[in-house]
């Protein structure tokens, strides 16, 4: 897969409401768990992987869509020279 074919697909997933919804639960409930009072040390720290970590997925995603804006704008510069 070129870079140009995974910014398409990173930038569909981006905007898959099904997807989106799966990242916002997972956010919520971890979220809440370093909100809750009674948290154990090792429930918040484990939350608080998790939301970095799908934090790192969110922006690698956006990063691979960056990619090919950029692609994209080398190619219309090209077409224009």
């Amino acid at each position: 897969m070129d870079k140009r074919e995974k910014a398409q697909r990173a930038d569909a997933l981006l905007k898959d409401d099904v997807l989106q919804d799966a990242f916002n639960g997972v956010l919520l409930y971890h979220t809440g768990v370093l909100t809750h009072v009674s948290a154990t040390d090792e429930e918040v720290l484990k939350a608080r992987r998790m939301v970095l970590a799908l934090n790192e997925v969110k922006n690698q995603l956006h990063r691979y869509v960056s990619t090919g804006d950029i692609l994209a704008k080398k190619d219309q510069d090209r077409e224009h020279d």
